[in-house]
C-alpha cells in the first residue's frame, strides 16, 4: 500500500518570507524574479526548491507545501505573515499534489505507475488518520467548500476520474468520468459540480450526480490548473503557454474571459484567499521555489 512516512520537524528561527525586491535565500531555497509585467505582485515568499504543489492558505495565515523530487518528497508549513517555518513532514516518494481544508486536515495524493491513494493527515500533529486506496495512479487533489470533502483527480492511458472521499470516515462517496487528459479540477461552492481542465485550455462543468457534462467552454491554450473564487463567480485558470505565461479570470455566469492576469515562467499552480482578495501563485523548478501573492 502506499503510505507516507509522517515525522513532523519544528523549524523554529528560519525565515522564509521575502518581499521585492529578494534577499539572498538560506541554502536549498532560492526565488526566481516575478514576471517582467507592468503588474507585479504584492509580496513574493521563498520556498522550498522542487515545490510540487500548495494547499489552501489557512484563515490563521499558515500554507502547507509540497516538494522535493524522485528521492525524496516533503510537505512544509510556514507563515505567510511573519515568514517563519512552522514545521515540515517526510511523505511518499509518490507524492503528487496535496491540499488542506480549512478545517486543517491535508490531503495527499499518491500515484505510482499502476497504483493510487487519498492520504489523509492532521496538519496540527502530522499524524497519518486515514489512508484510502484508489483504482488508479492520483494526479491531483482538491477539497470541497464544506471542508470535509475530498475530490482526487486520478486515471490511467485509457480513463480519468474524480474520486469523491469523506475525509470523516475515508468512505467513497462516488465517482465522476472526466475527459482523458485532464489536469485540473475543482468542485463547484455547491459540490453538485466539478470544473475539469485539459491542457486544451477547455474547461467541462460535469455534474456530480450521474457525470453529465453541462455545459463547456475554452479559457484559451495550454491549461495547467484552476482555482475559484469563494462565492463561485469566478473561475482562474493557469495555463502555461510557449509564448507567455498568464491567468484568465473567467466569469462563469457569461463562460468568458473577463480579463487576463500575467503569471511567472514555472508557474505550477493557482490559489485563492478564502476572501477571495488575493490570487497565490506557485512557481518553482528543480533550482528555486516561490509564491506570488496578487491582489484582485
Amino acid at each position: 500500500m502506499l503510505s507516507s512516512v509522517s515525522h513532523r520537524h519544528v523549524m523554529a528561527g528560519l525565515t522564509l518570507l521575502a518581499v521585492l525586491p529578494l534577499a539572498a535565500c538560506s541554502a536549498g531555497r532560492s526565488a526566481a524574479p516575478a514576471a517582467k509585467t507592468v503588474s507585479q505582485p504584492d509580496r513574493i515568499l521563498a520556498a522550498p526548491k522542487g515545490i510540487l504543489a500548495a494547499g489552501q492558505p489557512q484563515t490563521n495565515g499558515a500554507i502547507w507545501t509540497l516538494a522535493g523530487n524522485a528521492r525524496s518528497k516533503g510537505l512544509f508549513e510556514f507563515s505567510l505573515t511573519s515568514g517563519q517555518a512552522i514545521g515540515s513532514i517526510s511523505v511518499s516518494n509518490a507524492a503528487q499534489s496535496m491540499t488542506e481544508s480549512l478545517a486543517g486536515m491535508l490531503g495527499l495524493a499518491l500515484g505510482t505507475g499502476k497504483a493510487g491513494a487519498l492520504e489523509l493527515l492532521n496538519g496540527n500533529t502530522g499524524a497519518v488518520a486515514l489512508t484510502v486506496p484508489l483504482g488508479a495512479p492520483a494526479r491531483e487533489v482538491v477539497v470541497g467548500a464544506d471542508g470535509a470533502t475530498f475530490y482526487v483527480l486520478n486515471g490511467s492511458a485509457t480513463s480519468a476520474s474524480v474520486t469523491i472521499v469523506d475525509s470523516a470516515d475515508g468512505r467513497i462517496s462516488g465517482t465522476v468520468p472526466v475527459p482523458l487528459n485532464t489536469v485540473s479540477i475543482v468542485p463547484d461552492v455547491q459540490e453538485t459540480a466539478l470544473y475539469a481542465l485539459q491542457p486544451s485550455g477547455d474547461v467541462s462543468q460535469i455534474a456530480i450526480a450521474g457525470g453529465k457534462v453541462m455545459t463547456s467552454f475554452p479559457a484559451g491554450n495550454s491549461g495547467r490548473s484552476l482555482a475559484l473564487s469563494p462565492d463561485g463567480s469566478t473561475l482562474y485558470v493557469l495555463k502555461n503557454g510557449l509564448a507567455s505565461t498568464n491567468v484568465a479570470v473567467v466569469d462563469l455566469a457569461t463562460e468568458s474571459v473577463r480579463k487576463v492576469l500575467p503569471a511567472p515562467s514555472n508557474c505550477l499552480q493557482v490559489l485563492v484567499s478564502a476572501n477571495g482578495n488575493q490570487l497565490y501563485q506557485v512557481v518553482g523548478s528543480a533550482s528555486y521555489g516561490n509564491i506570488q501573492v496578487i491582489p484582485l
